[in-house]
């Protein structure tokens, strides 16, 4: 293997292990470090850039050195060419405050590109790189779950996080506020979100794990995340996380027996761990699931309906065209006030894209679902593409217009025919 092949390889886990064991906030983050002289017209948006920005740039450099280009692939059609054409719409639509989006946009399609193109580091080394992660997010989780406040890791992007301020995200436990854990991310629901696809993306490696250290990396990883999913008390990454379960443990074919096998203790592990957990917060975990009448679930209930009204709305008045992408908050603002994101991408992308946005949204989901997700030699891949679906259906974060969010659509990308062997 050439210097530059080992350099890029290098390189890119450690960007990838950045973007998602930090938060990128205006005030911290590994991305904002070593801040680099900017124009006036992005320095006056408070944005700072770090020199680690340029990890894409010294990746692709290293990366193009290596092969120069003499191979270069491409991932599978179905998910490639739903991809580009919405990756296209959306560069259409682009406006000069908004430009940024095409960052985001592209980041997702480098991670697939660049994992498509090395399929012998994603088998050997992207498992070891999420499973740091899940050590990272998880631990700082659950730290703030059992302290409950911040760890002033502010230099690491964690978000300020006071019980007494509103729109800290809490639970209620005996009538009091309970902190969620957030980890290093802008909220729980995102803490789950990352966790459920990392589990499901690592749990598949056992094979992987041959030493007794990467052994000790995977059990402790997979512990990890289990626990800080918990004290996410995210309920939509919990039911993501056993939508994916279920796909890993529907083994058909002459790989039955050996997928039950892999099965069987990461699902004692996750069981144990529920057990102890229920133990010592059933109170919280019902307050959760079942207390839905409580007038803090009654009013995130109420917001989430105001919000799906207001984005219903704005689809009806620009049906075909939208607001543009990265234009949906302040239009929604300017019906209600009070309106936030709302929580359901597909329709976020229609009421930014219009209908056209939608339709080749759900193409990009649903083609590589048709045509590999039945079969268990993609089980995987199926898993951690549900999961995503799940989570997105009652969330605002899984678009690639979101840093973590167009890292976890580029990995999961990676994994259908056409990514690694």
């Amino acid at each position: 293997m050439s210097r530059w092949r080992t350099l890029s390889q290098s390189l890119f886990g450690l960007l990838l292990f950045l973007l998602l064991a930090s938060h990128a906030a205006a005030n911290g983050g590994p991305f904002t470090w070593l801040p680099l002289p900017l124009p006036t017209a992005v320095s006056g948006q408070s944005w700072q850039i770090g020199v680690l920005a340029l990890l894409p740039i010294l990746v692709a450099g290293s990366w193009w050195l290596a092969d120069r280009p003499a191979r270069f692939c491409w991932e599978e059609t179905a998910v490639t060419l739903p991809l580009a054409a919405f990756s296209l719409l959306v560069l259409l639509r682009l406006t000069p405050t908004t430009a940024h989006l095409a960052v985001m946009v592209a980041l997702g399609w480098f991670i697939t590109l660049f994992l498509v193109n090395h399929p012998g580091w994603q088998a050997k080394w992207l498992w070891r790189v999420l499973a740091a992660v899940l050590l990272v997010q998880s631990g700082v989780a659950v730290a703030q779950f059992l302290l409950q406040r911040e760890l002033g890791l502010v230099w690491l992007g964690e978000p300020t996080l006071d019980l007494l301020v509103e729109g800290t995200s809490v639970a209620e436990r005996d009538g009091q506020n309970w902190l969620r854990a957030y980890g290093l991310n802008s909220h729980p629901n995102q803490l789950g979100l990352l966790l459920t696809s990392l589990i499901l993306l690592v749990w598949p490696q056992q094979a992987g794990a041959k030493t007794r250290l990467w052994r000790g990396l995977f059990w402790l990883a997979l512990a990890a995340g289990f626990a800080g999913l918990l004290v996410s008390l995210s309920r939509s990454a919990w039911l993501a996380l056993g939508v994916g379960g279920l796909v890993l443990a529907w083994p058909r074919g002459t790989t039955a027996a050996r997928s039950w096998r892999e099965l069987v203790v990461p699902t004692a592990v996750l069981l144990a761990g529920l057990l102890l957990f229920a133990l010592l917060y059933g109170d919280l975990m019902a307050s959760r699931l079942v207390a839905l009448d409580s007038p803090l679930e009654s009013r995130s209930l109420w917001e989430r309906q105001r919000d799906w009204g207001i984005a219903l709305r704005l689809v009806g008045e620009r049906p075909f065209l939208g607001t543009g992408p990265g234009q949906y908050l302040a239009a929604a603002q300017a019906v209600d006030p009070a309106a936030v994101t709302v929580h359901n991408v597909p329709l976020l992308m229609a009421a930014e894209l219009g209908l056209p946005g939608l339709v080749l949204w759900l193409a990009f989901w649903l083609w590589p679902l048709g045509r590999y997700g039945r079969s268990p030699a993609h089980r995987g891949a199926t898993a951690v593409w549900l999961a995503l679906i799940v989570m997105a259906l009652v969330h605002p974060e899984p678009t690639l217009f979101l840093p973590k969010g167009a890292v976890l659509w580029g990995i999961a990308a990676a994994q259908w025919p056409g990514g690694a062997a």
